[in-house]
């Protein structure tokens, strides 16, 4: 009877966040056909036969390259990274999905509540791309999986053998990261790897523009990125991508093609802060800014932060200071609780 209840009145996708800023992959997958195509590459499902009338695509807090799409009572959430893959993306992404999902139910009903809460099936999926000189940093396929179980302190080591985990995340990641010759093949000559050959699909468009774009603006910064001998501005390259039928439909819109420009500047900054001197110090200001914004996330699902409270969160350097409001706001029912638990009694 549950079962049926719950069929006739399927969960509401959460709302966009409108204040998220676009970003390329997000025009990708703005349209529903993209949307089908999607889930029916990664479920190997008929796109014809995708129920997607109730789907949109929603945000989890300011992140600008998550993809959420609610389907047939499954979640599906797909991230983008650049760079080098982190470790850590398996719990970043139990963060995300738990913050959907808990925005799909009732949490009264889901704590105190005696009737069984029926939640959708979490799908989570990682979209790399990213320039590697090295053939050796990149792997053998396309899509492998990584855990949260990774990640565990060794039991063997400790002699506790029988200490088994009993949470496991899963996420099945599409990398399509290049080495600069690859990049620089597909710019002259149109050849793909081969590994890229049974993938001709969004996703692996989606890496060719972000990968070439970025190969593009790096050609003055280092001498490993020859010159093309066919392109030499990000311009051109995108005027080339749109010459070999890739995103037409995007690329020959000049405010998507300012805005893809735009963001993968900004990324390239990011990528080159703290690859050379000052490597580890560029990570904790990177995992500093993480954490900021994963406490004004949880903030904004309980409420509105003032203008105040946010500038006071955005100033705090202090790792272990944002590692405690972090679990403070996942606790917190409201605004007020978060302030009272960190001591700030009125803002």
């Amino acid at each position: 009877m549950e079962q049926k209840k719950r069929a006739e009145n399927p969960q509401e996708a959460v709302p966009i966040n409108r204040r998220a800023k676009d970003t390329f992959f997000k025009k990708v997958y703005e349209k529903e056909e993209r949307q089908k195509a999607l889930i029916s590459f990664l479920l190997g499902l008929d796109a014809n036969k995708i129920r997607i009338a109730n789907v949109r695509p929603i945000l989890l807090g300011n992140k600008e390259n998550d993809l959420a799409l609610l389907c047939d009572d499954v979640f599906y959430l797909l991230t983008e990274e650049q760079s080098s893959i982190s470790p850590n993306i398996p719990y970043r992404l139990l963060e995300y999905i738990t913050a959907g999902l808990r925005s799909l139910v009732d949490s009264e009903q889901v704590l105190y509540g005696k009737k069984r809460v029926y939640f959708p099936i979490p799908k989570l999926y990682l979209l790399q791309v990213g320039l590697e000189i090295k053939e050796e940093k990149l792997p053998e396929q396309i899509q492998y999986d990584i855990r949260l179980s990774d990640s565990y302190l060794q039991a063997e080591e400790k002699n506790l053998k029988n200490a088994e985990a009993d949470l496991e995340v899963t996420v099945h990641v599409y990398d399509f990261r290049m080495t600069l010759k690859e990049m620089l093949t597909y710019i002259e000559q149109d050849i793909l790897p081969q590994r890229f050959q049974l993938y001709k699909n969004d996703m692996m468009y989606y890496a060719l523009v972000a990968n070439g774009i970025t190969y593009m603006q790096r050609i003055e910064k280092d001498k490993k990125y020859r010159k093309p001998a066919n392109v030499s501005t990000v311009p051109e390259y995108l005027e080339m991508m749109l010459e070999r039928g890739i995103f037409v439909d995007l690329l020959s819109d000049k405010e998507v093609c300012d805005m893809t420009m735009a963001q993968f500047s900004r990324d390239d900054i990011l990528l080159y802060q703290g690859r050379e001197e000052g490597r580890e110090e560029g990570r904790e200001e990177g995992e500093v800014k993480g954490r900021v914004e994963a406490v004004l996330e949880l903030l904004e699902d309980i409420g509105e932060p003032s203008e105040m409270l946010r500038n006071y969160i955005m100033k705090q350097t202090d790792l272990e200071v944002l590692r405690r409001w972090h679990k403070i706001a996942a606790r917190a029912d409201s605004i007020k609780d978060f302030e009272q638990a960190v001591g700030l009694l009125s803002m």
